[in-house]
């Protein structure tokens, strides 16, 4: 059992590491405040700073028995928190301009036949790409990107968890960005 007055980070590691819940708990605690201002910083939402700092615990514990190996916490700790959040921009970058794309309107006097074309068989592409999702996938990307709905009413529109919803749009995202690098030949990022 730990002193609740003494924190003593590797002793909470080994013990997290063993499943004691309590000892993750304290590292949760210590570093919560510090892990959710570095996602405010990179993702400008409240919301989402939370959302994606308790993801990051999540999967810490989800590999809980790592945490006996690691000798600097905090770096690594920020080192996990950052690669989710630039994910997570990733994703959105990518989000953003597939919906720049399906919003595209290439104007009928477009001097350039050639550029009109490739417009418009990107444009093909992105749609044709929506539309062989698997229905639930597709309905969920739809209600996310096109018309702003969060996870949570998502969830309840489909009548599915929060998770699944979350699930749902990562699997398009994944599906959509490779038929854009095939496309495009080259990788975005």
């Amino acid at each position: 059992m730990l002193n609740e007055g003494i924190y003593n980070e590797p002793l909470l590691l080994k013990n997290a590491s063993q499943g004691d819940q309590r000892a993750f708990r304290q590292l949760f605690n210590f570093y919560w405040d510090r892990i959710y201002s570095n996602g405010l910083h990179f993702l400008k939402s409240p919301e989402l700073a939370r959302e994606l700092a308790q993801e990051v615990f999540i999967r810490i514990w989800l590999k809980k028995e790592k945490l006996a190996e690691v000798r600097q916490f905090e770096p690594w700790l920020y080192r996990i928190s950052r690669n989710l959040f630039l994910d997570y921009l990733r994703k959105e970058l990518i989000t953003a301009s597939l919906q720049d794309l399906q919003q595209l309107e290439v104007p009928a006097d477009e001097p350039n036949a050639l550029g009109r074309m490739e417009l418009n068989e990107l444009q093909r592409l992105v749609n044709n790409a929506i539309a062989g999702l698997p229905v639930q996938m597709q309905t969920a990307f739809k209600l996310s990107r096109f018309q702003g709905l969060t996870h949570d009413q998502i969830a309840r529109k489909m009548n599915i968890s929060k998770a699944t919803s979350q699930n749902y749009i990562a699997r398009s995202l994944v599906v959509l960005r490779k038929q854009l690098v095939q496309y495009l030949g080259v990788f975005l990022f």
